[in-house]
C-alpha cells in the first residue's frame, strides 16, 4: 500500500468519515524540541507548485498537484492555472471514492443504528485498556496539549484516537484544509466555459450491516500506528508545515520527500489488511481508482488539445504514482521544476 488520499478513503467502509493524513518523520525521542509552527508557515500571495505537463500525440495534460493541509494565511496566485484553463477543453476533477451499501433507500435507513459507536473499541474497552501503560501515559500528555479534556475520545479505538489528535492539533497550527484550491480551480473553469469531468469510483458493499457488526467485533493491529502518532506528533506537524510551505512556494523538490510513507503504511495497513476490509474489497480500491483516473485522462486527452487535471501530490509522486503510470502509457512527463 502507498500514499494518500485515495488510500485515506479506505479507512472504513461504512463509517461516514475518512482518515486524515498522518505525516511521518524520523522518530525523535519524545522530549526533542520542535520549532514553533506558527513561525514557519508562509503567508500572503504564493505561487503554488506549478503544473506538471504530460504530452502524447500532440495533446497536452496539465496537472495541478494539491496538498492538505496548507498555510491558513496564504493566498494562492492563480495566474498559471487560469491561463491553462483558458486553452483547455476539459477539467478532470480530483478522483473521488464513495463507499455505498448495495441496498435501497429503506435499507440504508435501517443501517443507521448499526453505525452508532463504530469508532469505539469492542466490548466497552478504553484506550487505557487497549495500549501499553507507558504509551498511554504519553498519550495523556499530548492529549492535554492538543485535545484537552475530552472523555469521549478515551473510548475510541487507538487509530481513531490518533485521527482525532491530528484533527485537533492541525487546528492549533497555522494550517488549514485545502478545499479552497479545488473550489478556486472549479470557479476558473466555469469562467472559461470549461467542462468539468468527475472521476468517481463507487464501491458497493453487499451486506453492510454484517460488515459493520463484524468490524465492531474485530480487533485491529493499530497500536503501532497509535504509538508512532503520539511519539511523533510535534515533529509530524512541523513536517506538515514544511510541506505546506513547499507547496505554497513551489518547492517541488521538497514535495518529493516521501519520509511520511512509513507511518502511513503502518496506519493504513491496520485497517485495510483486516479481514472485514478484505472481504468488502477495500484493499483493491487504490488501484481501481488509479485505473479509473487513467481511463478518464486517455479519453479527455484524445478529445481535447489541452486538458487540465487536479490530483493530490501524494497520489502523483512515487514509483507507483499517477505520473509514473502516465509514463507507462506513453506520455512524456515534465515536472514544473524540470526534475524527474
Amino acid at each position: 500500500m502507498r500514499h494518500a488520499p485515495a488510500r485515506l478513503i479506505l479507512l472504513l467502509a461504512l463509517l461516514g468519515g475518512c482518515l486524515a493524513t498522518t505525516a511521518d518523520a524520523q522518530t525523535p525521542p519524545p522530549g526533542d524540541a520542535v520549532p514553533t509552527l506558527e513561525a514557519v508557515t508562509v503567508s500572503g500571495e504564493q505561487p503554488g507548485p506549478g503544473l506538471w505537463r504530460a504530452t502524447r500525440d500532440g495533446h497536452t495534460l496539465l496537472i495541478l498537484g494539491t496538498l492538505t493541509p496548507l498555510p491558513r494565511k496564504m493566498t494562492w496566485k492563480t495566474d498559471e492555472i487560469d491561463e491553462a484553463l483558458s486553452h483547455a477543453g476539459a477539467l478532470l476533477m480530483p478522483p473521488h471514492v464513495e463507499i455505498k451499501p448495495n441496498t435501497g433507500f429503506f435499507g440504508r435507513l435501517a443501517l443507521l443504528p448499526s453505525l452508532i459507536g463504530v469508532r469505539n473499541a469492542p466490548d466497552g474497552a478504553t484506550l487505557k485498556d487497549s495500549v501499553p501503560a507507558e504509551v498511554y501515559a504519553r498519550w495523556l500528555a499530548v492529549k492535554a496539549r492538543y485535545i484537552g479534556n475530552d472523555r469521549g475520545v478515551e473510548r475510541y479505538r487507538p487509530i481513531f484516537a490518533a485521527i482525532e489528535l491530528y484533527k485537533d492539533a492541525v487546528k492549533k497550527t497555522g494550517l488549514s484544509r485545502s478545499g479552497d484550491v479545488t473550489r478556486t480551480v472549479s470557479s476558473l473553469a466555469k469562467k472559461h466555459g470549461v467542462k468539468e469531468v468527475a472521476v468517481e469510483y463507487i464501491l458497493l458493499v453487499d451486506d453492510p450491516r454484517a460488515a459493520i457488526k463484524a468490524f465492531k467485533r474485530s480487533t485491529l493491529d493499530d497500536v503501532s500506528c497509535f504509538t508512532q502518532s503520539i511519539d511523533n506528533i510535534d515533529a509530524q506537524l512541523a513536517d506538515m508545515a514544511a510541506r505546506a510551505n513547499a507547496w505554497a512556494t513551489g518547492d517541488v523538490a521538497a514535495l518529493r520527500d516521501d519520509r511520511r510513507a512509513k507511518q502511513r503504511i503502518t496506519c493504513l495497513n491496520a485497517v485495510t489488511e483486516g479481514g472485514v476490509a478484505q472481504r468488502i474489497g477495500l484493499a483493491d480500491v487504490p488501484k481501481a481508482v488509479q485505473t479509473r483516473w487513467l481511463a478518464a485522462v486517455d479519453e479527455a486527452v484524445a478529445s481535447n488539445t489541452q486538458t487540465v487535471a487536479i490530483v493530490s501530490i501524494d497520489d502523483l509522486l512515487g514509483a507507483e504514482g499517477y505520473l509514473a503510470a502516465l509514463k507507462g502509457r506513453g506520455y512524456a512527463v515534465e515536472s514544473p521544476d524540470g526534475g524527474d
